[in-house]
């Protein structure tokens, strides 16, 4: 599924669209089959009433099905996760709990705890992300090791002209651009909700029938 990029270039922005490269190789569909048919995959409902029954009953008892809950699929769009207290006399769903992050030394020692922080995507944000600083291909290219590769594609006949100009320029010069977010141009970009936070630089190219490329390269 392809995201959207808000990129400013110059005194020029545009909404593009950013996707994963094709694969050189089409993946293998495979398929599991049984005498009676395909095999699929589903989360259903196991009959017992969990809820409804205290540990200690699910443990020792012999708690018998419900027939009319049994065998109904699960729709992950209505469930929910329950965190319970371990050291509590009996389990129970807890809610009053946060979410914290423990740094631990190379002696294994606890260093710190401090507040979980949750990265949110901005890749399409009010302030389009821009192009800073650039460096020399060879570089950029011996100097960083890049995790991930996506692709900008345009979108109408505007962003074409400005993707294959940004790429003609980078081409020519040889040079990646350095990307960033933020009002300022200065913040990593994240790609999706909780996702990491990347450097990112924009590599272009264009060949001699006027077909570019350029391509986000994440370290």
């Amino acid at each position: 599924m392809a995201m959207t990029l808000h990129l400013e270039h110059g005194s020029r922005s545009a909404k593009l669209a950013l996707h994963g490269l094709p694969a050189s190789k089409p993946k293998p569909k495979l398929q599991q089959r049984s005498a009676v048919g395909e095999v699929g995959s589903w989360r259903i409902a196991n009959g017992i009433q969990r809820q409804a029954e205290g540990f200690e009953a699910l443990r020792d008892g012999d708690p018998e099905l419900d027939l009319a809950l049994a065998g109904t699929e699960i729709d992950s769009d209505e469930t929910n996760p329950a965190w319970f207290d371990a050291a509590a006399s009996e389990p129970v769903p807890i809610g009053d709990f946060a979410d914290i992050d423990i740094v631990f030394g190379p002696d294994g020692e606890e260093k710190t705890r401090r507040p979980h922080l949750v990265r949110r995507p901005n890749l399409d944000e009010l302030h389009p992300v821009k192009l800073g600083k650039r460096m020399p291909m060879a570089e950029a290219l011996t100097g960083f090791a890049f995790k991930q590769m996506l692709q900008l594609a345009h979108t109408d006949g505007l962003s074409f002209e400005f993707l294959r100009d940004l790429a003609a320029d980078l081409a020519q010069k040889q040079e990646v651009a350095l990307l960033g977010a933020g009002p300022k141009g200065n913040l990593p970009l994240v790609l999706r909700e909780h996702g990491s936070a990347y450097r990112a630089f924009l590599y272009g190219e264009v060949d001699d029938a006027g077909r570019y490329q350029l391509l986000l390269l994440l370290s």
